[in-house]
């Protein structure tokens, strides 16, 4: 019983400490159960917050309608055939209804591991022989058991919406892109035929009635804007608006003159300058549309939906407009040191109206937007307002390589190359395509090709402003030799890995401009902020196959740095075992290069484990991975295999280490590196030969280092019987004791080892001193015995060999 009360007050704690917890990151903490009060034995302490504040039923079972209405309109959209301003507003709402499951899963499953906690301190219920437990701790545990299967249900239904849901979102997505396709191939009677004006006329009254009525509710508006209580509010508004539009014309002198004083000479500044003015004028052409707009219809009742929606539109285009036109003025500026791309002064003079009309042609994107979408008007009433824009923008493709073309020859410059020529081409050739694109009746093909043009004309030229900023900044501002990049050298960080973050980091932020250019330019030709960035969102999340594994360009980013921090990662580490961990072991020089390549291997291991997971690779995923590799294996790659096992063993046992002198297949060398597949000795003659791991496995080698002390050498000389060999055996002695290189603390030995072939075989041993090469010490100590035993007249004889044939 002692236990048992010991577990009930355990509980009580733990249940208080995870309540706390999830309050901060889920819901307000202990409210009030309705459910604990029908329990027959003594209240148990309520349990962290109910779940229906979290996921009521009335929520499940609206998600649930909103879905089966989503649905519902879905069939009616095909079944009717509708234009698709009503399918993407369906599909913002079932977007929206997934996000909203995703959302209440992760609130949810907190709570579901908190409770299977609290039953796991709990245990299962008693035995029939077991003696019975107290009478709190079986309620507490029906409790928690209730509150599970709650929980449990609710994440069912809601795993249910989610997948409805998500279905949904595909069929709307599917369905939206097989009525753009059919929209944009849809064909319509010829502007230069009867038919396409006979009808057009037979609608000419309706038309006319629908867009004298959107007049006359403008003209509403500005009557009640401008009537004698709120004229001067109005009035306000509008000075307010051009204040600031007069504040973005004198801002680009303030900018570029702060540009001059902070940054350095060069590129860095018109790039600086033209971006800095080109989010100005963003900000001031907006607000200044939105400001003019809300004190005009601000509490007026003369406002209706229709011009709603066009002052919507409208304030969609303005900010491009200013953006271009601010663009014009910098990129073609009257000053040559401002210019971004080197263009001569007549090229920039002859273009510097182009900005304004395209400016213009934004501006009446807009309104036909309005007039495609939600304007009521007839179909052919629309194209004739479509296929008169498409005539009036397409000329502004061929218009600009001319002027380019005539100021080139005005100014004598050389001929231009191949790709200004095909260019050229290519918008001459775009042009003529719309026309006649126009005037066969394609005209939807028509506008879309030119509203796609100019849209993608404006975003890459924002991108292409971006990347140069960033991409000069680096190469201007952040190498090692520039300020900043001394400041982060005398920070700690090396001089290489500062350069290199100039060169790494533009081209990441490359690669995301570029994922910002494919979004915008697979989002049609509406240029709408949400259609691109869903475009955004699933180019950079994706969606997990049925496998598991996840592809998407976050994944693919995060694989690519993963590297790139292992590297540094283990560099550091191993660098760490060199210089701080090994020098305070007796580990040989052999055992500290089998560990750190261990440790190398083991690490790249864990790095390769972890871009798999990033990719949502597992081990049932990989099955046919391993499949394929035993079929390998078995055929071809078992001496891939074999070297592989043999290096592990090599680097565990250590039958041959770093620096050991080995003879194998009849070549004597010293080993210098031993990796996972093969293992490199050092030859006399300078040059490495490249062994495979499994011949040190399989085959005889000799290491004559492990017959000796490490750093000890020997001498072997031969010296005829008539030779004085008391006389040799102490020059020798004394000459290896007197060499520069040789440990004074080891004595060096001489010894006679053999009589034959008419000669006595002297072998002298002595130690060199810790951090020479002993291969140099020996060859030292070689040369002062042959000179001591020349100068003392001690011959020394060569072994004969008798060769027959």
């Amino acid at each position: 019983m002692r236990l048992k009360r010991f577990c009930s007050l355990f509980l009580s704690c733990f249940v208080i400490i995870q309540g706390l917890l999830l309050s901060a990151t889920c819901s307000p903490l202990w409210a009030a159960d309705t459910d604990t009060a029908q329990v027959a034995a003594p209240a148990p302490t309520a349990l962290i917050t109910n779940i229906t504040d979290i996921v009521s039923d009335s929520t499940l079972d609206s998600i649930g309608a909103e879905i089966n209405a989503i649905y519902q309109s879905s069939r009616q959209e095909r079944s009717n055939g509708q234009s698709t301003t009503e399918l993407a507003a369906l599909l913002r709402r079932a977007n929206a209804v997934a996000t909203q499951t995703d959302s209440l899963q992760a609130r949810l499953k907190p709570y579901q591991s908190v409770y299977q906690n609290f039953l796991d301190i709990l245990g299962q219920p008693p035995g029939k022989d077991a003696p019975a437990e107290a009478p709190d701790i079986t309620a507490q545990r029906q409790n928690l058991l209730k509150k599970q299967q709650d929980i449990t249900a609710r994440m069912t239904r809601l795993k249910l919406y989610q997948v409805e849901a998500q279905q949904l979102v595909n069929e709307l997505r599917q369905h939206g892109t097989a009525i753009q396709q059919a929209t944009l191939w849809q064909r319509f009677p010829s502007p230069l035929g009867v038919n396409f004006w006979s009808q057009l006329t037979g609608n000419f009254s309706e038309d006319t009635t629908r867009l004298s009525a959107l007049a006359g509710e403008g003209l509403g508006v500005l009557e009640v804007a401008f009537s004698s209580k709120r004229i001067f509010i109005s009035l306000g508004g509008l000075t307010l608006s051009c204040l600031l539009l007069a504040g973005w014309f004198f801002a680009r002198g303030i900018i570029r003159r702060l540009v001059v004083r902070i940054l350095p000479a060069g590129r860095i500044r018109p790039i600086i300058a033209t971006l800095l003015c080109g989010v100005v004028s963003l900000l001031a052409w907006g607000f200044s549309f939105q400001i003019m707009w809300s004190v005009l219809t601000f509490d007026n009742p003369a406002l209706g939906d229709d011009l709603t929606s066009l002052g919507n539109m409208m304030g969609a285009q303005f900010p491009l407009c200013g953006f271009v036109i601010e663009l014009g003025f910098c990129l073609l500026s009257r000053h040559s040191e401002w210019r971004i791309f080197p263009l001569s002064d007549g090229i920039a003079r002859n273009l510097r109206l182009f900005p304004l009309w395209l400016a213009a042609a934004l501006i009446v994107r807009g309104f036909l937007r309005f007039v495609d979408t939600q304007s009521g008007i007839s179909l052919l009433a629309v194209q004739l307002m479509d296929g008169l824009y498409v005539l009036a923008v397409s000329p502004l493709l061929f218009a600009i390589p001319r002027e380019l073309r005539i100021s080139a020859q005005t100014d004598n410059t050389p001929s231009q190359p191949s790709r200004a020529q095909f260019l050229r081409s290519l918008a001459m050739g775009i042009s003529i395509i719309c026309w006649l694109a126009v005037f066969s009746g394609y005209i939807p093909l028509a506008y879309t090709i030119i509203s796609w043009l100019s849209m993608m004309a404006v975003s890459m030229t924002g991108v292409l402003l971006l990347s140069l900023l960033v991409t000069s900044m680096a190469g201007t501002l952040f190498p090692a030799s520039a300020p900043l990049g001394r400041h982060m050298v005398a920070m700690g960080l090396p001089p290489r890995l500062v350069n290199q973050m100039c060169v790494v980091v533009p081209g990441i932020v490359n690669v995301l401009l570029l994922a910002v250019a494919y979004a915008v330019a697979t989002s049609g030709g509406g240029f709408d902020p949400e259609q691109i960035w869903h475009q955004l969102y699933w180019l950079f999340h994706g969606q997990a196959s049925t496998d598991g594994s996840h592809i998407s360009l976050d994944a693919i980013l995060l694989c690519a740095m993963l590297p790139i921090v292992g590297y540094y990662t283990i560099s550091i580490l191993k660098s760490w075992f060199k210089q701080r961990f090994f020098p305070t072991t007796r580990l040989d020089i052999g055992a500290q290069a089998s560990i750190l390549s261990i440790l190398s291997y083991a690490a790249w291991i864990l790095v390769g484990l972890g871009m798999l997971a990033v990719l949502g690779v597992t081990v049932k995923s990989m099955t046919w991975v391993v499949s394929a590799l035993s079929v390998g294996i078995g055929f071809g790659l078992q001496s891939i295999v074999q070297n592989f096992v043999s290096g592990i063993i090599l680097m565990a046992e250590r039958p041959v280490s770093i620096g050991d002198v080995v003879t194998i297949a009849g070549v004597t060398g010293t080993v210098e590196r031993i990796s996972v597949r093969s293992t490199d000795i050092r030859l006399d003659d300078k040059s490495t030969m490249i062994v495979p791991n499994s011949q040190f496995i399989t085959s005889a080698v000799k290491n004559a280092t492990r017959a000796q002390k490490p750093g000890v050498f020997t001498i072997e000389l031969n010296l005829p019987f008539a030779s004085d060999l008391d006389k040799a055996m102490d020059v020798m002695s004394r000459t290896l004791a007197g060499c520069t290189d040789v440990d004074e603390t080891v004595a060096p030995s001489v010894s006679m080892c053999s009589v034959a072939d008419g000669s006595a075989l002297l072998v002298g041993s002595a130690k060199a001193k810790n951090g020479t090469d002993v291969k140099v010490v020996r060859s030292a100590a070689l040369f002062e015995i042959w000179k001591a035993f020349q100068e003392n007249k001690i011959p020394i004889t060569v072994r004969q060999n008798l060769i027959t044939s």
